[in-house]
């Protein structure tokens, strides 16, 4: 069963995905509104998606998919180009031999929302035990390049194997990361305790073969 979001958690500017149609790539949220339905108020939220257009969504829950945690703090809107455009930019430069630095630096990447030290030990926790809902599945893999790149159809520039190998890097990066945070929390077992029941199967599971 998917889990419907209620529209209250929903913005203007969220990524999203519909799970059922995930041929029609990632959506932004162009638009939240109040919108008369039968003669009620209702919300209706609008969403353009890379492979379908505007999809138009009424009522009090809606099946979609937010890309963006709904934990925010410092550091989880930083930036306002795609990550891929950074890279772009060197090919476009003719910088060809500082490209693929700047693809693993991109791809490779730990949230700063993880890392940043304004943010609490339980926060940075919190957001890099969700990172465990990305694993190497055809449909994990390609939310994790979404939000690693910035594109919306990363297969337009890597192929399978590619994002494959980026992701195991970046999945043994993260055990490490995992690990600081982890030693940094050690005597506040009940917090961590409780992060963990609220986290991804695949983030209890790392922090068991840290144990």
């Amino acid at each position: 069963m998917v889990a419907l979001k209620t529209m209250t958690t929903i913005e203007f500017g969220d990524r999203v995905t519909h799970p059922r149609f995930p041929e029609w790539g990632s959506g932004a949220v162009i638009k939240v509104e109040i919108a008369p339905i039968n003669g009620e108020p209702s919300t209706r939220v609008t969403v353009r998606f890379a492979h379908a257009g505007l999809k138009k969504f009424i009522g009090d829950a809606i099946p979609l998919d937010v890309m963006a945690s709904s934990h925010a703090m410092p550091g989880d809107r930083e930036g306002k180009k795609p990550a891929i455009a950074a890279v772009e930019e060197l090919e476009r430069s003719g910088l060809t031999q500082a490209v693929e630095q700047k693809l693993e630096e991109i791809m490779f990447a730990i949230p700063l929302a993880c890392r940043d030290p304004f943010n609490t030990a339980e926060h940075r926790m919190r957001r890099t035990l969700e990172l465990y809902k990305y694993d190497l599945s055809g449909k994990g893999l390609m939310e994790w390049a979404m939000v690693q790149t910035g594109m919306d159809d990363p297969l337009t520039r890597f192929n399978r194997t590619q994002l494959e190998d980026y992701f195991k890097q970046f999945s043994f990066l993260l055990k490490q990361h995992l690990a600081k945070l982890v030693q940094e929390m050690h005597e506040d077992k009940e917090t961590l305790d409780r992060l963990l029941d609220e986290a991804p199967v695949g983030a209890r599971r790392a922090i068991a073969k840290l144990k």
